[in-house]
C-alpha cells in the first residue's frame, strides 16, 4: 500500500504545518536561547572555578592572618619605642620638660637653653642647643647621668666645668635657704636627632 501525501487535504496539512511550525521553533529556540545559556553557563562555570581556587588560597592563608597581625602589633610597638629615640621632628617643648624635670631631679639649675640652627645632615637633622647650668659638682654629674639615660639620643660636645664666679654670693643663698652651694658652673652644646622626611 502506498501511502499518498495530499497536502490539499486539510486533514492532512494542518498536523504537518503544524509540526513543521514546532520543529523551526525548537530550532530557533536551540540556536537563540539554549546555546546563548550553555555560552554563559560555560562562562559562569568557570568564573566560579577561578573564584573558588582564590578562596581556597585565602583560606590557606586564614591561619597565618593572627600570626600576621601580632607580627604587625610587634613592629608597630617597636617603631614607636625607636620614635621616642628618634623623633620624626623637633620637639623642643617636650625637650624642655625634660631637661627642667632632670636638672631639678639632681639639683642643677639651667641658666641658658638656646636653640641654634639644626644641621641637615643625609638621613637626619642634628637640633643643636647652647645650655649653661650651675650646681655642685656631684648634683652636675647626676645631671649628666640623667641626660645619657634619658630614650632620646643627647650628645654633649665642648663641655667646660669651672668654679662658680658668683660662689659667695651662692653659699650665703645656700645658707640663707638651706640648700646646696652652686659651686661649678658648666656650659655645654647639647644635640639630638630627628629622622629625615
Amino acid at each position: 500500500m502506498a501511502f499518498k501525501l495530499d497536502l490539499k487535504n486539510p486533514k492532512v496539512r494542518n498536523p504537518l504545518l503544524i509540526a513543521c511550525a514546532g520543529i523551526l521553533g525548537l530550532v530557533l529556540w536551540y540556536q537563540m536561547v539554549f546555546i546563548e545559556k550553555s555560552v554563559v553557563r560555560s562562562g559562569l562555570k568557570t568564573e566560579l572555578e577561578t573564584k573558588q581556587k582564590e578562596l581556597n588560597s585565602i583560606l590557606a592563608l586564614k591561619p597565618q592572618l593572627a600570626r600576621l597581625e601580632q607580627e604587625m602589633a610587634m613592629a608597630q610597638h617597636k617603631l614607636d619605642s625607636l620614635k621616642s629615640i628618634f623623633p620624626d621632628q623637633k620637639e623642643v617643648p617636650k625637650l624642655i620638660r625634660e631637661i627642667t624635670g632632670v636638672a631639678r631631679a639632681s639639683g642643677i639649675f639651667t641658666t641658658r637653653f638656646a636653640p641654634l640652627p639644626d644641621v641637615e645632615k643625609e638621613y637626619y637633622i642634628e637640633n643643636r642647643y647652647d645650655m649653661s647650668v650651675e650646681g655642685g659638682y656631684h648634683d652636675l654629674a647626676r645631671f649628666y647621668s640623667f641626660l645619657a639615660n634619658m630614650p632620646l639620643i643627647i650628645n654633649l660636645s665642648g663641655v667646660t666645668i669651672k668654679t662658680n664666679p658668683k660662689i659667695e654670693d651662692s653659699k650665703a643663698f645656700s645658707e640663707e635657704h638651706g640648700s646646696t652651694v652652686n659651686s661649678t658652673v658648666a656650659s655645654f652644646r647639647m644635640t639630638t636627632f630627628s629622622s629625615k622626611k
